[in-house]
């Protein structure tokens, strides 16, 4: 899991990866339109939306296993991590100017 294949948004996986990225990054927009977390702390903003989202994710993956497979579940999103830095890295500097 330490390469990947060039994005091809006409690949189902691709395409549908690219979705949930888009919503998880619609999830802080909206959020920063909100008082309540504007208010807090630029860190502790960070530290809120990873709480939220950290369980949300492992929660939903945990669903999709029975509990005997939850360990596995784990070091299987542990191990995504650095797949997942290197993704963001890289749409993050096509982004920018």
């Amino acid at each position: 899991m330490n390469q990947r294949a060039a994005f091809d948004p006409g690949d189902d996986f691709d395409a549908m990866a690219e979705s949930f990225r888009i919503h998880v990054t619609r999830m802080i927009l909206e959020a920063r339109s909100a008082a309540v977390f504007r208010d807090l702390p630029p860190t502790r903003q960070i530290e809120c939306f990873m709480a939220g989202v950290a369980t949300g994710l492992v929660g939903v993956c945990l669903t999709c296993v029975e509990e005997q497979g939850w360990d596995e579940m784990m070091e299987f999103i542990s191990n995504y991590l650095p797949l997942a830095r290197q993704n963001a890295e890289e749409i993050i500097r096509e982004a920018r100017p």
